[in-house]
């Protein structure tokens, strides 16, 4: 409870030089050696201290400079919680820069997952109505902040994206993605996915009996 009232503290979020309302995005996941005599302030102090290393570091390789540095975590944010597989973080983020340049819906699956209360689970319609800036699925452009905190892949993905022609993905039901460059194309992919499940649900379904 002292850990998280830190990272809400907003004379600590601007003395560690964080345009945010609070610490969730840029504490970075790490391995870390703690001493016993260390407070819950220098914990968090140590974990954003090694985030903007990082992303100091990082930036310096990129010459991508159309986002602050918020927005830039924001989006390694969803990044990070849509992939599984770090090789795939560059194109999906390649889809989500392909989509803000056209001014188009994120739509991204991991901020309506943020919303909910429950552990994350299989979304439905009502889910994707709630009223939050948070859903990219109703107000375009980034949400107001993180979803997580990021790790070095989405981080670097955020920031050095795959050139494609990409505009739409979706899980291929075994925890990678069909990348597609139009809404047809994307459409036969959603398509493709569902006579997949249907087809496991009916071998399970057979199993049992």
């Amino acid at each position: 409870s002292e850990f998280y009232r830190i990272c809400h503290n907003d004379k600590m979020i601007k003395e560690m030089g964080i345009s945010a309302s609070m610490l969730e995005g840029f504490l970075f996941p790490d391995t870390y050696i703690f001493l016993t005599s260390y407070t819950e302030e220098d914990i968090v102090r140590i974990l954003v201290d090694q985030f903007k290393n990082i992303y100091k570091d990082l930036l310096q390789n990129s010459e991508n400079n159309e986002y602050t540095m918020e927005e830039f975590v924001t989006l390694a944010s969803i990044i990070q919680g849509e992939a599984i597989y770090t090789d795939e973080m560059p194109l999906i983020s390649s889809v989500y820069w392909n989509r803000l340049r056209k001014n188009m819906l994120l739509q991204a699956d991991p901020t309506i997952q943020y919303l909910l209360p429950e552990k994350p689970r299989r979304l439905f319609n009502k889910d994707l109505k709630i009223d939050s800036p948070y859903n990219t699925y109703k107000y375009h452009g980034l949400p107001p902040g993180p979803i997580n905190n990021p790790g070095l892949s989405a981080i670097m993905a955020a920031l050095q994206p795959e050139e494609t022609n990409f505009y739409y993905f979706v899980s291929n039901g075994e925890g990678r993605h069909i990348f597609s460059i139009n809404n047809k194309q994307h459409n036969q992919a959603k398509l493709q996915l569902k006579k997949k499940r249907r087809l496991k649900k009916k071998i399970e379904s057979k199993s049992v009996k």
